[in-house]
Order: structure tokens, then sequence, then C-alpha cells
């Protein structure tokens, strides 16, 4: 009976799985986006997805400026050797700014913090360089909560600022903040454009340097915070859109390694060249190379420097982001961070139509196209970072891909396993009483037979059964009343037989079951078990009730050459029941014994 039951459970799943092909495949592929999108808002795979950002900027094709806006000027230990420790007398900073605006320099930034006086001789002939100028570009520094990166722009997080001195800030063209905040892992990859304090707002250093060169005012720059933009307005130009990340901040774009971005020179190198050039002497470098350039002049010397490791290098100094920023406002050439909303997007659409995809093919197939769509993504994130500067989310959608190949498999799995089963339960089972048909029956026979013949000691009984009158039901009750016989005689039979018995129709309306381990006793019970409740059912077909009986005739095992001579036994006690009167149950061996 439970095997029964299991069977007709698993039939229905069949049907259900049939039925409802599309509607499950529809539920797999949402299932999986949903999954996909939940670990993308908890920023599940946050750290990964950073470190194909940074795989990106490697791999991408950079080509170094031909002719750069910017020149780095490097505070380094060659100028330490001649100059002596740091911090350096203002003199030397008072002549380097004289020497750049003699040579014509379009802007003079320094990423040096002048916050404490050093000596009024010093300071002031700083400061009168700085206003002689009118080109210098100060930087302030403010003691930020890390934390709090996204309310930065309005202030929060902020408990302190490193203001340059008053008699110097006062002669500066402008000033701006140095402030760059790694990401979680360590890595600078971006810079807060903009931060406000205390009623005070302040660009970025190199920001601010690539605003005042495009001619752009403060009042034409606007902040759009709910819409992650800065947007600049060029007069006369075409506006300037500086895209931010969710958190508001500038992703740097990071032009290459640190020395093969820009030019560099060296700052005592510049003193010494200019020194040279007023006493007739060849310079070690060219002065002709600052004009119109933007010269940002910050400590690189080992030990001085704030290092930071950057997508391209594990060391980069942090000067390098005022260069950066400044060259990507002069030549509109930024990193654009596609939009939580779109990436979700993007990753629905990729869970969506990998999975229905998947679900149509077979596990090996399935395996290959998985790999391979992961392979294109990639390669298309990649390749739109590339081109077009745009950062899509490539980790997620490859999990996407990932997940749906799993949950595909499983699913292809099971369906294949049902529809195996289905097969096979239609190979070997009767259509209309879903008992096994008499082909099945025979190879379970023959194996068992084979088992008996060579242990003795083992037993083995069959049963054969006939529906008493049955054509005369069919004649009078039509054909569709017949089947409903067949079938409950059928349901009958296999709750009244042993877990372990076989039960096949034989044709017609004839069954057999064999019973294994069973003696000739044990069989003409079950036999008459099932003689008793097919007496005592109620046959039910549209309005109209039924009765039937059912003769039944057994057979045991003894020695027989060939499993035939066993069934002709079985079929001689059936003969005799309907012989006698029908609605009974004989024996071979009462045959015998006449």
């Amino acid at each position: 009976m439970l095997l029964s039951v299991l069977g007709n459970l698993k039939e229905s799943v069949y049907e259900l799985a049939i039925k409802y092909k599309r509607s499950i495949r529809w539920f797999l592929a949402l299932s999986v986006a949903l999954i996909i999108i939940i670990l993308y808002e908890f920023d599940a795979f946050g750290r990964i997805e950073l470190i194909t950002l940074d795989y990106r900027f490697l791999l991408r094709h950079t080509t170094k400026p031909a002719a750069s806006d910017i020149i780095f000027i490097d505070m380094a230990e060659d100028s330490i050797d001649v100059i002596g420790r740091w911090p350096w007398p203002r003199k030397w900073h008072a002549a380097i700014v004289k020497i750049l605006s003699e040579n014509n320099a379009r802007a003079i930034a320094f990423d040096v913090i002048f916050s404490e006086p050093q000596d009024e001789a010093n300071d002031t002939v700083f400061a009168e360089a700085i206003r002689q100028s009118g080109k210098v570009y100060l930087p302030l520094l403010y003691n930020l909560n890390e934390e709090d990166v996204e309310r930065i722009y309005k202030g929060g997080g902020i408990s302190s600022v490193l203001k340059p001195l008053s008699i110097l800030d006062k002669n500066a063209k402008g000033k701006g903040h140095i402030n760059a905040i790694p990401d979680r892992d360590g890595v600078l990859r971006r810079a807060p454009p903009i931060i406000s304090y205390k009623g005070s707002t302040t660009y970025q250093l190199g920001l601010k340097v690539g605003l005042d060169a495009l001619g752009i005012k403060g009042k034409d720059v606007s902040f759009i915070p709910e819409k992650h933009l800065l947007l600049l307005k060029k007069a006369g130009g075409n506006d300037v859109r500086v895209p931010l990340d969710k958190d508001n901040q500038l992703i740097v774009n990071w032009k290459g390694k640190w020395g093969m971005e820009f030019p560099h020179y060296s700052y005592i190198d510049v003193i010494r060249s200019y020194s040279a050039i007023k006493n007739g002497k060849k310079p070690i470098i060219g002065l002709e190379k600052f004009k119109d350039k933007i010269c940002i002049i910050g400590l690189t010397a080992s030990g001085l420097m704030d290092i930071k490791p950057i997508p391209l290098q594990n060391a980069y100094p942090a000067v390098g982001v005022n260069a950066m920023v400044a060259h990507s406002v002069l030549n509109n050439d930024f990193i654009y961070d596609l939009p939580g909303r779109y990436n979700m997007l993007l990753i629905i659409i990729i869970s969506v139509m990998i999975t229905l995809y998947l679900s149509n093919l077979r596990l090996v197939s399935g395996m290959l196209i998985a790999f391979v769509s992961m392979a294109v993504y990639t390669i298309f994130s990649f390749a739109i970072f590339d081109i077009f500067n745009v950062v899509v989310s490539t980790f997620y959608p490859i999990v996407a891909i990932f997940v749906s190949y799993s949950i595909t498999s499983i699913y292809t799995q099971i369906l294949q396993t049902i529809e195996r089963a289905h097969l096979f339960k239609q190979a070997t089972r009767d259509g209309l009483t879903y008992l096994y048909n008499i082909r099945h029956f025979n190879l379970l026979f023959e194996a068992e037979f084979r088992n008996v013949s060579l242990y003795k000691s083992r037993r083995l009984s069959l049963i054969m059964a006939d529906i008493d009158n049955f054509k005369h039901i069919n004649d009078t009750y039509g054909h569709p009343a017949g089947d409903i016989i067949l079938k409950e005689v059928a349901k009958t039979m296999q709750m009244k037989c042993r877990q372990i018995d076989v039960v096949a129709r034989y044709g017609g309306e004839e069954f057999i079951v064999m019973l294994t381990g069973a003696g000739e006793k044990e069989a003409f019970d079950v036999a008459d078990k099932i003689r008793a409740a097919v007496e005592s059912k109620k046959f039910k077909f549209k309005n109209d009730t039924y009765f039937a009986t059912i003769s039944l005739g057994v057979s045991e095992f003894s020695g027989e050459k060939d499993k035939g001579e066993l069934i002709e036994k079985a079929d001689k006690a059936l003969y005799k029941s309907k012989h006698e009167g029908k609605n009974r149950v004989s024996t071979y061996s009462s045959i015998s014994a006449v």
C-alpha cells in the first residue's frame, strides 16, 4: 500500500512539474534575482567588488598624456640632502613660487599644511611671494570620522580643521582640502569633492585648481547630492558633469603608477636650474617647461609623505590625488559609478535570463553555458570600464550566474529523476489499473523463480485471479463501468497483499500475484482476504452501485523446472474455483489430492 501511495505521489509531482513547468522556471528565476539583490543591498561581497574595480584599473588601456597640463615638483630625498631636515625654511618655498611665477606657471598648488608659524622673516617672505604670484593654492585638512563619509559634504563627522596661517591664507588665490578616505580594505580609490564645515564650503584641492583653470566660479557650481552629481557651468562652453558615487565621493581616475602618470621634477633641481640660468650656465631643467602648467608641489621623500595603496600600486603618495582630480576636471575625464538601481536592474535581467535559459539545459550543457556567461560578462564589465569609464557591478552578476546554474542544476536533476521514474512506470505499469504489466511481472518472476530453484529452502507461491462474470458486467453496464471495477479490484488486491508481494494485471479481467517467501497456506489466506474484500465492496459509477465477485487459484513452488509449470498450476486452481461456483479460492494441492 505504501509503495502504491509513493508511486502515485511521484506521478502527481511529475504531472504538476510538467503542467507548471513555465511557472516553476519563472519562480526559480525571480528567486535567484531576489537572493542576489538582497546580497547586493547588504553589500555582502563589497570587498570582492572593490578588487574587481582594481583589476579594471590595472587591465584597462591607458596612455600617458602627450602634453600634460599638470607637473609634479617633488620634495624628495635629493632636496632634503641639500636643504636639510623637514620642515624647511619657508624662504625656499618663496623662492620656488617666484621661479614658477616668473616662468608663467598657470597655477602653483602646495600639498603641504602650513598651519604653524615658523619665524617672522620666513613667514613674511613666503607670504609676500604668494601675494606677488597670485597663482598659489594652499591646502587645509579636516579631521574626519571615516565612518560617516556620506555626511561629510554636510559637515557631518568633522571635529576640527588644520588651516594655513592667516598671513599665508589671505594672500593665496585659493584653498582646497586634501582629505582622501580609503575604502574598507585600506585602498585609496575616491575623494570627497566638497566638504562643508561651519558654514564654509571647501572644494578638493585638485578640483579647486581645475575649476579656476576653466574659469568656473563658485556660483557656477551646483552640488546635487540626491543625484550624486556636481554640475560645473562653463562660460561659453559645455557644462561639466562630475559624477559621484553613492556616498557623494569622486572616484579618482588613476592614470598610472607614481612617476609614470605626469612629468616629475625635483624641487631642488628647479631652484638650481634657476640659479644656473641667472649665472649664464646650462640649467638642469629647462624652466620653459613650466609655462601654462599646473604645478603641484608635495612631499615625496620616504618617511615624510602620506603613502596610500591605490588600485595600481601598493605605495602611492597621496599628493597624486590632487593631480588626478585636476586632470579629470580639465579633460572632463571621470569615472562613472553606475547607480545602485541600475546595477540591481542589471542583476535582475541577468538572473532571470540565465535561469530561464539554463533550466532548459542538461547538466553538462548548463555548466558550459554558465562558465561562458561568467567569462563574457566579466569581459563586458571590463570593456565598459575601459571604453566608457563606467563602473558596473561585476561580481554580483557573476554570483547570480553561479546561483542560477546551481539552482537550475538541482531543478533539472529532480525533473529528470521524476521523468525517469515516470517513464519507468509507463514501461512497467498497466495503463488502466497501474499494476505491473505482465511483461515486467515476468522479468521479476523469472528472477525469483531462479532463486527458489537454486535455494530449495526458499518458498514461492502464486495467486491467479479472475473477476466473475466480467463479460456480463461489460455487456450490461458498459465498458466504463467495467473499467471502474477493474481499477477498484486492482486497488483492493494491492491493499490486501503484503508489502513484498508483486501484483500484476495478467490480461483482460485476470490478475496474478507473486508471493515471495510464502507457502500455500499463507497464499491462501491472502487470496481469501482479497475475495472477501471484493465481495463486500460497492462499486460506484455515476449514480449507480454495482457488485462483483472474484475467483482465485493458489499454487506453491514444489520443484517445477519451468516457471510456466507453476503458472499453469495456479491457473488450474483458478479453473477449479470457477467450475465449483465462483467467488471462492482453490489450491492446486486440493486438485492433485482428488
